[in-house]
């Protein structure tokens, strides 16, 4: 398990991507935050809290920036939106967004989710795709969560737009150290947990065309979030590291360091024992993509962090709290 008592374990130890300039940032994904919504697998009546005590961690981390993965808000509405803002202002480091499939509008929303547009004014620097400078880092923020002819208005699915292909071609070379962060996954379920009920859960319809895009274009990390649980894999020579939920078991966020020796992703625990029961207990009992997760747990995925380690020395830094089970 994974207890806000103890520092995290690593997810990777990664050769490259390095910089010359020591970097850090936090990866947050899938908070899904919510002023009313109450139970189910995502835990909705503390995402609130969640995502509070995620900021008061990457605070406390001084990282040099946060990178959020996507969907934080439950559906859109503009009251989670609101939430999500007044939260933000505790947060002391610059932040930047990608939406997720659950912040832009859909033909079945009973509200008003604001279009993508104000998504972009608001979190990702004015434009999406983006580029944000930290560090010695080019954050590239990709939008999988729309497209100009409306292909994913009625589901969860994602694509990258051809406009977004030619500009990541385009902009790619010019760039010393880029780290792609997209919502959806590069690779499917099955290839980095073995087993996964559901797997087919709403990917991203175009992911090999993108990572032919990226290789070519040299990136050697991309950072993804939306199925709610931390691996890492590679596809077409690029190394894809999933980011674990805010909102969700395991409640935790990605702490990224780059230096010259390479890159450590660690995993930043959110919650107490008593928490993680609870969100364990949420996935659980919930919806097939919760048992999912929960499955993930019960096989001791976790023990086998970290899942990559190309890199001499400890692979944690003082040892987090781990089981191989969630019970």
């Amino acid at each position: 398990m994974l207890y806000r008592s103890a520092p995290g374990p690593a997810v990777a130890r990664l050769r490259r991507p390095q910089t010359a300039t020591p970097t850090s940032f936090a990866v947050f994904a899938d908070a899904h935050v919510t002023p009313w919504g109450t139970g189910t697998w995502k835990v909705l009546h503390r995402t609130e809290q969640r995502l509070r005590t995620a900021i008061t961690e990457a605070n406390r981390l001084d990282v040099d920036a946060v990178v959020f993965a996507g969907d934080l808000t439950k559906d859109g509405a503009p009251r989670e939106f609101t939430r999500v803002d007044a939260l933000l202002k505790e947060l002391d480091a610059p932040h930047v967004a990608v939406p997720g499939n659950h912040d832009v509008p859909k033909a079945f929303d009973s509200h008003q989710t604001p279009p993508v547009e104000t998504f972009a004014e608001t979190y990702a620097t004015g434009r999406l795709p983006f580029v944000k400078h930290v560090g010695g880092v080019d954050i590239v923020g990709i939008d999988t969560a729309t497209t100009s002819d409306d292909r994913l208005t009625d589901d969860h699915a994602g694509h990258v737009s051809t406009a977004q292909l030619d500009w990541l071609e385009s902009i790619l070379p010019g760039l010393a150290n880029p780290v792609v962060v997209c919502h959806h996954n590069l690779t499917h379920p099955d290839q980095h947990t073995g087993e996964f009920a559901n797997a087919d859960f709403y990917q991203m319809g175009n992911a090999s065309e993108l990572a032919t895009v990226l290789s070519d274009g040299g990136v050697e990390l991309v950072i993804s979030g939306h199925i709610h649980w931390p691996a890492t894999t590679t596809v077409a020579g690029v190394r894809e590291v999933i980011a674990p939920a805010i909102c969700s078991l395991p409640p935790s966020f990605l702490h990224v360091e780059m230096d010259s020796r390479g890159t450590t992703i660690d995993v930043v625990p959110l919650v107490d024992r008593a928490g993680f029961e609870e969100a364990y207990a949420h996935a659980n009992e919930g919806r097939e993509h919760g048992q999912a997760v929960a499955d993930c747990l019960d096989r001791g995925l976790l023990s086998e962090l970290p899942f990559v380690d190309e890199r001499p020395g400890p692979a944690t830094a003082s040892g987090g709290d781990m089981a191989p089970s969630g019970q």
